[in-house]
């Protein structure tokens, strides 16, 4: 073998290398996420919103209902984003003002 053959040959091993290992960095938390009604916004406990990173380039929403059932819900459900924009201008609850200490 020529010089350059090798040269392509290790460049070539060398990107098959690199792009395999981007396909296995994906590590996303939802394999499948849930397209149907989920039980409605008084149903749910908690929402986690994990935004798109390097480790997983979709946005993932995971709901935790009372009953203690988690979904992941799909973002561009309008339910969801319904739930979304309910939780973001939710009020404050009321905060207690700490006692004074009285000498």
């Amino acid at each position: 073998m020529t010089m350059t053959i090798r040269i392509l040959l290790l460049l070539a091993v060398t990107v098959c290398i690199a792009a395999a290992q981007r396909l296995v960095s994906q590590r996303c938390l939802c394999r499948k996420v849930r397209d149907k009604n989920f039980g409605g916004i008084k149903s749910v406990e908690d929402v986690q919103i994990f935004p798109p990173s390097q480790s997983c380039t979709r946005l993932e929403i995971i709901v935790s209902l009372k009953n203690g059932v988690q979904y992941c819900l799909d973002p561009k459900m309008k339910i969801v984003q319904n739930l979304l924009t309910r939780l973001m201008y939710k009020p404050a609850p009321p905060t207690v003002p700490s006692p004074t200490e009285v000498p």
